[in-house]
């Protein structure tokens, strides 16, 4: 071998050697996010949490596994694919349209929400003159939370015509001519009813239902192929059931001490405050495109939902219990030991979900639970999704 083709050897070789041991520590870190976290999802799995999928993933390496039974009467398996309705971890999509069109001058996050609504409407609700869509969104508006109203009424009502598809006004109706929390920008306390009112408001400025500007405007864009707006459009993949035990209320309409599968039921909800059925990979693409950089959606719009200037002091589902706990628009910040996170969790009655993003690694956590509005099912699930987030943190829960 003459001098000059040992050179180019010895280059091609120095060039191969640091891939290989590049490749090979991503690889060994995946076999390591599989034993550790498939190991803590089979555990997971009990009399109260039929089934659960996860998916890890950061610049580190990858995971996606799954546990447990989809289907508890045909006893068939848990798949990584599954798709399930979100319930309040979807208000990202539903804030994220609104901060697209204050972007593009279509609505204004801090006009009144008199000027896109009539005074009809307006006239149920108090203070309406001195709301926001901001205040709608952030949970600023003091608007009561429809949940609250009656004994499980909303619920009732929707379990009552289960065949039929209800969009914001259904669950707004529960909340006209309610007394408000408090006065629009005085205090904090997590509505569903702003996300409806926000919905009203999407829909009276499209002139249609908001999932078609959702569709192409984010989820067409981010090429979110396993999801869709869940009754208002083909409902493909087929959403997988979700399951609710009626433990303690002889009056409540499932029976008691019976699995109920949900899906029928929660499916036939289009409501803003709960819109997307999707899979954890486009769930962990919709959080992180909110909160990284890319060429889909601008600093601007970024600013609007998770800026610091914009954020407002909040109480809810933290992981942590020392905690500085922003919330902006849709979204969840978490600030603990000079570390920051983002996340959104939310429960339906038969599921569960979990959405997590970590900055400092690029790490996306994303659960999800065929199981919800149970005690035993939302602290198993919750304690679960907090093991794994501490995993990266390495934060004591005490803190």
């Amino acid at each position: 071998m003459n001098k000059k083709s040992l050179l180019k050897l010895v280059f091609i070789i120095s060039m191969l050697i640091p891939y290989s041991v590049v490749a090979n520590k991503h690889l060994d870190q995946n076999i390591g996010y599989r034993n550790k976290y498939q190991a803590m999802l089979d555990n997971l799995i009990s009399q109260y949490i039929p089934g659960a999928v996860i998916l890890v993933e950061s610049k580190h390496g990858r995971f996606i596994g799954s546990a447990g039974f989809k289907d508890l009467e045909k006893k068939q398996p848990m798949t990584t694919d599954v798709v399930i309705p979100n319930g309040s971890a979807g208000k990202k999509l539903t804030a994220l349209l609104v901060a697209l069109l204050a972007e593009e001058g279509i609505v204004n996050l801090d006009s009144p929400i008199s000027k896109y609504l009539d005074k009809e409407l307006l006239s149920q609700i108090q203070y309406s003159d001195e709301m926001t869509l901001r205040h709608l969104l952030n949970h600023t508006s003091g608007i009561i939370e429809y949940n609250d109203v009656g004994e499980y009424a909303f619920f009732k009502a929707q379990y009552a015509q289960q065949n039929k598809i209800t969009t914001d006004m259904f669950p707004l109706g529960f909340a006209f001519n309610q007394p408000a929390d408090f006065e629009p920008g005085e205090g904090h306390s997590y509505s569903n009813t702003g996300y409806a009112l926000a919905g009203v408001i999407l829909e009276r400025v499209l002139k249609e239902h908001p999932s078609k500007a959702i569709r192409s405007r984010i989820i067409e864009p981010l090429k979110m192929t396993s999801s869709y707006s869940k009754g208002v459009e083909k409902h493909q993949p087929v959403m997988t059931s979700g399951f609710f035990i009626n433990e303690t209320d002889p009056l409540f309409p499932t029976p008691l001490n019976v699995w109920v599968d949900t899906k029928n039921i929660i499916g036939t909800t289009a409501t803003s405050d709960a819109p997307l059925a999707s899979d954890v990979k486009d769930m962990a693409k919709l959080l992180r495109a909110i909160v990284r950089k890319n060429s889909v959606f601008s600093e601007s719009v970024r600013a609007q939902m998770i800026g610091e200037k914009y954020l407002v002091e909040s109480w809810g589902a933290r992981f942590y219990y020392a905690s500085d706990f922003y919330y902006g628009l849709g979204i969840w910040i978490e600030k603990v030991n000079g570390k920051k996170f983002y996340h959104h969790g939310g429960t339906e009655f038969g599921y569960f979900t979990q959405n997590i993003y970590i900055p400092d690694g690029d790490v996306s956590i994303t659960a999800f639970a065929n199981c919800g509005v149970n005690d035993h099912c939302e602290e198993a699930f919750q304690n679960f999704t907090f093991e794994v987030l501490d995993s990266f943190l390495n934060i004591k829960k005490g803190i």
